[in-house]
């Protein structure tokens, strides 16, 4: 063999060498999807049934086309449009269909047998009932589908009782383009919760763990408290028993907790608290790293300390979506976690709204639209082949314990930029009560009336503020009778069409 020969054989296995396949990072990202209801017009929660208790259509088809259509576009945001490498998601419904032959789904079979056609299609003209009896994952995998994100399999967390039928209305799932060995996943039951799922994946020939998490909510609350001191105790035993079979496992613990990272600082008053006291979900990166520890590092503690937040509630953040690692993810023996790689997925004109980055939540109106009250949290991970348990990675910034220096984190609203404001000039002639304009932001200058509404293009629009000393001051100009200039949310509330004030800067406000 010519030394030529020899230098690019030796090219050529080196590119099959897990040192170079293993170099590219993988997506993972979390995500409480706001329930993703299928089509088949059962609900046990009252909002996504097919009509409402007036008769009006509520929850249709096309509302399922809207949420999953939109789920995917804002996943599609992930890998330059390819979508995350693994996605969590929470509220997924629980499927009263039963399983076909009591097995699962065959994935491949699902998307060749749709293979030409949309789901627009499926849930529009070529609705039936075999479309109809869907479950919610397939649904959202057929749009990603369709927006070119391909190659996924799928696992689910179901507790069903003896007739086949699920305990509980929601359910976790995970989507994978890397292999899941399907026969380690796993559903943990938790009596009055949802089940955990643990799901094993292959990656390049290394085990990584992922346990997809939706906890009992009310986080403020110390009686639920203790439920969720169930789901912990109950993933801290399985964590323990991973780790006493394998001390260097890979293992990644992702969902909506309904806690705060820093739930035992935030409540003082629980004596207990499932993420910090049971989980040992913990600030210290450092000493996760090091390995000689059960405590997970949560990786909240590796964001903006006045940025963490991925819900609101009562105008301020609130962090009940959470990742949390092992010290596995830290040593050269492969899985190993990208440093610094933690993110909120906040996409401004989509997933948020201007001006304070809260999240557009979903809404019923017309054929439905936004995208869900939580924002996705998102990480990054690689694998090493140096089979090095004791080698740690060099941490850059390492995150830690700061609570002390936390505070609760109030929405805050700067003036949005005018292209994501409708002005008179432009609406003066056109009927906003319509699913393009519900939710966007509004110029409007008019006398404000007895009953605090306004009147534009000819019609009454009520006036609204979630926040007490907005309402008191809309309630003084009315008694002084001004004219005011606003920018204001349309909604709508019990049916009646609304304007709602979100801070005192869209009150006359200053450009």
């Amino acid at each position: 063999m010519t030394k030529l020969k020899i230098i690019l054989s030796l090219i050529l296995f080196s590119l099959i060498l897990p040192s170079t396949v293993f170099s590219q990072p993988y997506k993972l990202v979390v995500y409480n999807i706001e329930n993703l209801f299928d089509a088949d017009g059962y609900a046990v929660f009252e909002d996504y049934r097919p009509f409402d208790r007036d008769g009006n259509p509520q929850y249709t088809p096309a509302h399922v086309l809207t949420k999953t259509k939109n789920a995917a576009r804002l996943m599609a945001r992930y890998n330059n449009g390819l979508g995350p490498d693994v996605l969590v998601l929470s509220e997924m419904e629980s499927d009263f269909t039963p399983l076909p032959s009591g097995k699962s789904w065959d994935i491949q079979a699902f998307l060749e047998q749709y293979s030409d056609v949309s789901l627009s299609y499926m849930l529009g003209d070529g609705l039936n009932d075999a479309i109809k009896d869907l479950p919610s994952e397939l649904l959202l995998l057929k749009a990603f589908f369709d927006l070119g994100m391909t190659g996924y399999d799928i696992a689910v967390a179901y507790d069903r009782d003896p007739n086949g039928r699920p305990n509980h209305i929601q359910k976790n799932v995970i989507f994978s383009r890397l292999p899941i060995k399907h026969e380690k996943t796993r559903s943990h039951v938790i009596e009055d919760a949802r089940p955990i799922l643990e799901v094993w994946l292959d990656v390049h020939g290394y085990d990584l763990v992922i346990f997809a998490n939706h906890w009992k909510s009310r986080a403020s609350d110390a009686e639920v408290e203790k439920i969720r001191v169930q789901n912990a105790t109950i993933l801290r035993n399985r964590l323990d028993e991973i780790k006493a079979e394998i001390p260097h496992a890979d293992i990644i613990l992702g969902g909506d907790f309904n806690s705060d990272y820093n739930q035992s600082h935030r409540y003082p008053y629980m004596e207990v608290t499932a993420v910090n006291d049971v989980l040992r979900s913990v600030g210290d990166e450092r000493k996760v790293k090091l390995g000689n520890t059960n405590a997970v590092y949560n990786l909240w503690y590796e964001y903006d300390i006045t940025r963490r937040g991925s819900d609101t509630f009562r105008g301020y953040w609130g962090t009940l979506m959470q990742i949390m690692i092992s010290s596995g993810m830290y040593d050269y023996y492969g899985i190993q976690y990208v440093d610094n790689s933690f993110a909120v997925g906040r996409f401004p004109g989509k997933n948020v709204h201007a001006g304070s980055y809260t999240p557009n939540r979903w809404h019923f109106f017309d054929t439905g639209g936004g995208y869900s009250d939580h924002l996705p949290i998102s990480m990054k991970f690689t694998v090493v082949d140096k089979k090095d348990n004791e080698r740690k990675l060099t941490l850059e910034n390492p995150g830690v314990n700061d609570d002390h220096l936390w505070s609760p984190i109030p929405v805050t609203f700067t003036m949005p930029d005018s292209s994501y404001i409708f002005f008179p000039d432009y609406y003066a002639d056109k009927n906003i009560r319509a699913i393009d304009y519900f939710g966007e932001l509004f110029f409007i200058e008019s006398e404000i009336t007895r009953n605090t509404t306004v009147k534009v293009n000819g019609e009454l629009y009520q006036l609204w503020s979630p926040r007490q000393e907005i309402r008191e001051q809309l309630f003084s100009m009315i008694r002084n009778g001004e004219t005011v200039s606003l920018i204001g949310r349309l909604g709508m509330f019990r049916g009646q069409w609304q304007f709602v004030i979100e801070d005192e800067i869209f009150i006359n406000p200053e450009w």
